[in-house]
C-alpha cells in the first residue's frame, strides 16, 4: 500500500469519521461523537491525507498561540 500503512494498520473507527466528514455534511464534532475517536484524531488524519483543506476544515493549530492572539486583538 503507499505510504507504507498496511490495512491492518489503520483504525477502522478513524477511516469511518474521516468518511463522514469527507462525504457527508457532517462536522468533526460530530463524527467523533458518532464514532467514538477524538476531533483530534480525525484532524490529524485529514491532514496526513491533505484532505483538510479540499474539504474546509480548519485545523485547531497551536490552540495557545491562537489564544494570545485573540487576547492581544482584544486588550
Amino acid at each position: 500500500m503507499a505510504g507504507g500503512t498496511e490495512i491492518s494498520d489503520i483504525k477502522t473507527e478513524l477511516a469511518t469519521a474521516v468518511g463522514l466528514v469527507a462525504l457527508g455534511d457532517v462536522s468533526l464534532h460530530e463524527a467523533a461523537e458518532e464514532t467514538g475517536v477524538s476531533r483530534w484524531e480525525i484532524e490529524d488524519a485529514l491532514e496526513k491525507a491533505a484532505l483538510a483543506e479540499p474539504l474546509g476544515v480548519e485545523l485547531d493549530g497551536d490552540v495557545a498561540a491562537e489564544i494570545d492572539k485573540l487576547l492581544d486583538d482584544h486588550y
